[in-house]
């Protein structure tokens, strides 16, 4: 039975880390370390998880200051010491309490695989379900550099050096995926392993220019494909003119020209 090191980035999540945790600690898979790093909450978080920490030794909680999510992750990766690792964020949590138990048998079974990749779905801040997402698209290995269609929670892999890319706020988890998908066999497992809370307060949900920036610039940095650097730059600057404006319909426009663009070039042409 494989060790699990689960790792936590948190700040100011008390309404939802509970549901957070106790998906974790109730796996029935029980060989597992729990990894919280906590950006000095002060909403109640380090409250919740100390006192989950009295009960469980499992649990190795981090209080201190860091400059971002990937930095709080790029922790946690240092401290694991699982031989199969993943990242929860606060908000999220594991579909059901099997499966941890299904991830290592998956890898027990695949000793070749690197990466083992479950479905998941979206809900809302209730935690009513709201949309099914499969991992697997059925798309060539190379879409990943161009659209970002995992869902991030239901990625396990094998323990490896490979860290976050600091510099960016909202698509480190993207390029870091592209590294480790780059150099892995990657195993897609067609089973729910996580639900993400989708919100408009959340990265994922937030719409915005400076996402689209860093998406440009993540293209920029591949350079897979002029083309696509092209497109992922003309609608940030679009977004940008949008947020300056105050029109809303601007980005609206520029996203249905992204959808018709996304399926006329084959998945070549892509700015999610």
């Amino acid at each position: 039975m494989s060790k699990i090191t689960v790792i936590t980035p948190t700040w100011n999540q008390a309404e939802y880390i509970a549901d957070t945790i106790e998906s974790v600690l109730c796996q029935t898979h029980q060989n597992l370390e729990y990894i919280i790093i906590d950006n000095c909450s002060d909403d109640g978080t380090q409250e919740i998880v100390e006192e989950y920490q009295k009960k469980d030794i499992r649990i190795r909680y981090l209080r201190e200051k860091d400059h971002g999510q990937a930095e709080a992750i790029n922790k946690g990766l240092r401290m694991a010491t699982g031989e199969i690792v993943c990242w929860l964020n606060s908000d999220d949590f594991f579909f059901d309490y099997e499966v941890f138990t299904k991830v290592d048998s998956h890898f027990n079974q695949k000793s070749d695989v690197g990466v083992i990749v479950g479905d998941g779905w979206y809900c809302d801040k209730s935690k009513k379900m709201t949309e099914y997402n499969e991992s697997d698209r059925k798309v060539p290995k190379w879409v990943l550099s161009r659209w970002y269609y995992i869902v991030q929670p239901s990625v396990f892999w094998r323990k490896t050096d490979l860290c976050l890319d600091e510099n960016y706020h909202y698509v480190f988890d993207w390029k870091f995926f592209i590294g480790m998908f780059g150099k892995c066999q990657v195993y897609y497992s067609h089973e729910p392993y996580s639900v993400y809370r989708m919100y408009e307060d959340n990265k994922t949900g937030q719409d915005n220019a400076k996402r689209k920036l860093e998406i440009y610039l993540l293209q920029k940095e591949l350079g897979v494909s002029r083309c696509n650097t092209a497109w992922c730059r003309y609608v940030y600057q679009i977004y940008q003119k949008s947020e300056e404006r105050n029109k809303p319909s601007m980005k609206k426009n520029v996203d249905r020209l992204s959808r018709i663009l996304f399926h006329l070039s084959g998945k070549r042409i892509c700015s999610f």
